[in-house]
C-alpha cells in the first residue's frame, strides 16, 4: 500500500509541476526541462514513465512536433479539481480595484462597464458582463486574445473572435445554472465548437431585488487559473456590492 500511495503522489506531483510549467512557457514539456524547474529528484527515465503513464489517463497528450508534453482538457480539469492552490490576491489589488468603483462607477452602466474593463486590464484575457434582469451586456479585451501565442495561427484566432463578437452562444453557456460561484468551462464543454481551444470562467452574482448577472472571462485553456478564479470570485462580491448602493 505505501508504494501505491508514494506511486499516485508522485504522478500528481508530476502532472501539477507539467501543468504549472507549461501555463507559464506556453511550450511543451520535457522530463530534463521539468527536472531543472522543479524540485523532483528522480532520473529523467523516471519522469517519462511517469508522462508515459498520464498520457494513458488522458491527462497528457505527446504533439506530433515536439518530444515533450502538453496538458489535455482531463488534464486541466484535473488540476483545478484536485492539484491546484488558490492564490490569495494582493491587498494592493483589492484596494485598487475598490478604489476604481469608489471613483468611476455612479449608475448601473458605469458599473457594467467598468468591471468589464477591469477584468480585462487584470488578466489581459477577454471579458464579457451580463446583466439578466435587464438583458444588458458589455464586453472588453478582445484585442486581448491577439496578445496569446496559442492564437497565433491566423484561423484560430478569427474563429474565436468572431465568436466573441457574434456572443449568442456564449450568452447561452454563461447562463447556464451551476452550484458553485465560479465555473470553468474547458475547451470542449463549453459546447461551443469555435472556442474549443479556449477557457471561459463564470461567476455569477445578485444584487439589489435579487437581481441576477454573470461575469465571464475568456482566454487560452493555457490560463492562470490559481490568480484567476478568485480575482472572479472578488470582483463578483464587489459588483454585488456596489449594486445595492446604485
Amino acid at each position: 500500500m505505501p508504494r501505491s500511495t508514494d506511486h499516485e503522489s508522485r504522478r500528481k506531483d508530476i502532472l501539477a509541476a507539467t501543468i504549472e510549467l507549461y501555463l507559464n512557457t506556453a511550450q511543451p514539456v520535457s522530463s530534463d526541462n521539468l527536472l531543472k524547474k522543479s524540485k523532483a529528484t528522480l532520473s529523467s527515465a523516471s519522469v517519462r514513465n511517469v508522462f508515459s503513464e498520464l498520457e494513458d489517463v488522458g491527462f497528457l497528450m505527446h504533439p506530433h512536433t515536439s518530444a515533450g508534453r502538453v496538458p489535455t482538457d482531463e488534464g486541466y480539469r484535473f488540476y483545478i479539481n484536485v492539484l491546484m492552490k488558490k492564490k490569495e490576491l494582493k491587498r494592493q489589488e483589492l484596494d485598487f480595484i475598490r478604489k476604481i468603483y469608489e471613483l468611476k462607477v455612479n449608475e448601473m452602466d458605469d458599473l457594467l462597464f467598468e468591471t468589464s474593463m477591469i477584468i480585462s486590464d487584470f488578466t489581459h484575457y477577454a471579458s464579457l458582463v451580463y446583466l439578466d434582469s435587464e438583458g444588458r451586456m458589455y464586453s472588453q479585451g478582445m484585442r486581448y486574445i491577439l496578445e496569446h501565442p496559442e492564437f497565433k495561427d491566423v484561423g484560430l484566432a478569427h474563429m474565436v473572435l468572431e465568436a466573441l463578437e457574434r456572443k449568442e452562444e456564449l450568452l447561452d453557456l454563461i447562463k447556464r445554472n451551476f452550484p458553485d460561484k465560479t465555473r470553468v468551462y474547458i475547451g470542449k464543454e463549453s459546447d461551443c465548437p469555435q472556442m474549443e481551444c479556449c477557457s471561459i470562467v463564470v461567476s455569477k452574482y445578485t444584487g439589489r431585488g435579487r437581481e441576477e448577472g454573470r461575469l465571464a472571462l475568456i482566454g487560452p485553456k493555457r490560463m492562470a487559473y490559481d490568480k484567476v478564479i478568485p480575482l472572479m470570485d472578488y470582483i463578483a462580491e464587489v459588483v454585488a456590492e456596489n449594486m445595492e448602493r446604485l
